[in-house]
């Protein structure tokens, strides 16, 4: 077959699924909303927009290289101040598209495996990246994951070809005479594994360097890579076989004593600038990661229940005295600009709001508006959110006027409704119980955080120590706005 017309068939394939517009949406959304020209609090507000995305930033932005870099990550806003740009872009690219092909509907065993291999071999690239201390380490994950979408794309959305090329492959392993899978493929559709990997890099407007690295072709035995595209593309079929020998159980002799001299891996490896201790420590990880899968799968669903049942956390104080910690020892130096982001997140994690959103006053205009907002759908909603300075008999206005935070337990309750103003209730229509905590400066209100749990009902109660906690933490942003306006 020819090579551009079996792309074009694998093309109309997932758009007549509906699929392949949603994953191109989902990563041209990366580069959009994540880049140089943002700052902090509006790339987080984009990632935090989608919860389970957020979770899986902040769980690999922990890793053991990340966390040299000076403590634990808790919030997505530290992670981009930490880790940089680039490194999370390339993060958030590689969970867009593992979680594409999680997703997709039909989960035949093939795609399970695939994908599996797919995701040892990137913890395995990731942990050689942390162990040798390579900068931009997520690139090169990107990279090892892009080198298997094509078997996905094959499994997926050509299953007949790919039923074809497994048979070609298992009868030469019977006869004596095995053939690669990538041979195969160029038997039965023309184009190489590599080459689906480049034109759906191509086509989902990945990097230019993220293409290049799967056109780059194998090694010669001895020769060493002389560009970085050939670099990442070397490393993503050293994870490659790494993976298969992990999950076949090769590996496990390999994992568990010291790596012998003729090991194939430890001498691909090599080449590579890798020394045996690198390998040696990917190899464990990621064999640990094929045993604890189903043990974190099911945490993460465990996890999602518990969030989605909302609601103040049991362990709020502790949450928020943590919170008050890093905004302490991170904001010291911090514009308020830099520092409302990470503040709000904090408070946002801390007591697990469904949204959050931070109103700033605007002193000539008298008025306050929304100017960051975290949680879905918040982000168009910030035109909303917006009322002025001059006294009225609402909740928020009676929360300018406070010293500490202001609860209402239940905004639908007849006793509150009617102190709920109507901009508010168009924007946030279901939610129930909401927290307003005012920032003051000099004696006059300048800021508000307003949280909310959603629909869910309110138990329990604010302690006196948890508002505490958030007093102190509406003070470290207070104190933000001094530096900033020291004259003011």
């Amino acid at each position: 077959m020819d090579k551009q017309v079996f792309l074009d068939q694998l093309w109309a394939r997932l758009s007549e699924q509906g699929d392949f517009p949603t994953l191109q949406y989902s990563i041209d959304h990366v580069f959009s909303s994540l880049n140089a020209d943002l700052n902090v609090g509006e790339m987080a507000s984009s990632i935090l927009s989608d919860f389970s995305l957020s979770q899986k930033v902040i769980r690999l932005s922990n890793s053991a290289m990340y966390r040299s870099f000076g403590g634990e990550v808790t919030t997505v806003s530290r992670a981009i101040m930490v880790l940089g740009v680039d490194t999370v872009i390339h993060l958030t690219l590689g969970v867009r598209v593992l979680d594409f092909f999680q997703t997709v509907p039909e989960n035949r065993p093939r795609a399970a495996q695939a994908l599996k291999h797919a995701m040892v071999a990137a913890e395995f690239t990731r942990t050689l990246a942390e162990s040798r201390r390579i900068p931009d380490g997520e690139e090169a994950v990107v990279c090892t994951l892009m080198h298997h979408v094509s078997r996905l794309l094959l499994i997926l959305y050509v299953p007949e070809a790919w039923d074809r090329i497994a048979a070609m492959c298992a009868a030469g392993e019977q006869a004596g005479a095995p053939i690669s899978e990538d041979e195969a493929c160029r038997e039965v559709v023309g184009v190489t594994l590599d080459d689906i990997a480049r034109a759906a890099a191509v086509k989902w407007r990945l990097p230019p360097l993220i293409a290049g690295a799967m056109s780059a072709r194998p090694l010669p035995d001895g020769a060493m890579p002389e560009q970085h595209a050939d670099w990442l593309g070397a490393v993503a079929r050293l994870s490659s076989h790494a993976a298969e020998s992990i999950l076949s159980g090769q590996a496990d002799a390999l994992a568990d004593g010291p790596l012998q001299d003729d090991s194939p891996l430890l001498a691909e490896a090599q080449r590579l600038g890798l020394e045996p201790a690198h390998l040696g420590q990917a190899l464990v990880q990621a064999r640990a990661l094929t045993t604890s899968m189903a043990a974190t799968d099911a945490a993460s669903q465990a996890g999602d229940d518990a969030a989605d049942q909302g609601g103040k956390p049991a362990d709020a104080l502790a949450r928020l005295q943590r919170a008050v910690a890093e905004v302490r020892q991170e904001g010291g130096a911090m514009s308020i600009a830099e520092l409302a982001p990470f503040a709000l997140e904090s408070a946002m994690r801390a007591l697990n709001f469904s949204h959050c959103f931070l109103m700033l006053l605007n002193p000539s205009a008298r008025r306050f508006g929304a100017r960051l907002a975290f949680g879905e759908g918040m982000r168009d909603k910030l035109g909303q959110l917006s009322f002025e300075e001059g006294f009225v008999p609402d909740v928020f206005h009676f929360a300018t006027l406070a010293d500490r935070p202001l609860l209402i337990e239940d905004t639908f309750d007849r006793e509150a409704a009617h102190r709920v103003p109507r901009w508010y209730r168009e924007a946030m229509p279901e939610a129930r119980a909401l927290l307003l905590i005012p920032v003051r400066v000099r004696n006059r209100c300048v800021a508000l955080i307003c949280g909310d749990w959603g629909g869910t009902r309110f138990t329990g109660a604010l302690s006196a120590e948890e508002a505490d906690a958030i007093v102190e933490l509406a003070a470290e942003i207070s104190a933000a706005f001094l530096r900033s306006a020291p004259a003011r």
